[in-house]
């Protein structure tokens, strides 16, 4: 009878090795090597702060599993493929180190700003697209607007769209598209600052 136990026990243990579910895979965004970051702060900006956030993700997007779409209305949630942090976190850290490259300053910080002097400029985020297909594009639809210290309304006020071909049909290239397009949406913002905080220089002068 024992024997039959053991035996029982050592088939299931077999079958639940053959029939197990494949380990999952854990994807993070990466900033920008410095080296092509180089070239674009100006001298006048080491001093500038920047307060990046928050950033709000539309509920789809709000998961750990990589949401791929179909071109259609479907959206398709990879389980063993998933973010290695909350999107929103990586979101406001990429952007971070990006801007903080970019723009030449190490004033820069995610929301909530805890300086007691109010961040010179202040990014707001509403996610409503970073998702495609692997065998097709990657898709960062996002609106955001850029605030100054002092003023009541935002300099900038704006919906970005962009699309980055993927590689091939795997899902580390799709993230790897994903974080080439967040690079775009990086520079578009830094240069959007360079022009609100040259504007501000002209009007104190």
């Amino acid at each position: 009878m024992k024997l039959k136990i053991l035996v029982g026990i050592a088939l299931t243990l077999c079958l639940c090795a053959c029939f197990s579910s494949p380990s999952s895979r854990f994807y993070m965004l990466n900033a920008l090597e410095e080296s092509a970051a180089s070239g674009m702060a100006g001298a006048d900006q080491n001093s500038m702060s920047i307060c990046v956030g928050p950033v709000v993700l539309s509920e789809y997007l709000d998961r750990k599993q990589l949401s791929v779409r179909d071109g259609g209305n479907e959206v398709l949630y990879s389980e063993f493929h998933r973010w290695a942090e909350p999107l929103d976190a990586a979101f406001s850290r990429v952007l971070v180190e990006n801007l903080s490259l970019l723009l030449g300053t190490s004033r820069i910080n995610v929301f909530p700003w805890r300086s007691a002097s109010p961040a010179d400029y202040q990014v707001r985020f509403m996610l409503l697209r970073f998702n495609g297909d692997p065998s097709g594009n990657a898709e960062l639809k996002v609106r955001w607007s850029l605030e100054a210290a002092g003023r009541k309304e935002p300099v900038f006020d704006r919906i970005t769209s962009i699309v980055e071909p993927v590689e091939s049909g795997k899902h580390e290239d799709l993230v790897r598209a994903q974080n080439n397009a967040l690079n775009k949406l990086s520079r578009e913002i830094a240069r959007v600052i360079q022009q609100a905080a040259g504007q501000a220089n002209q009007i104190s002068e």
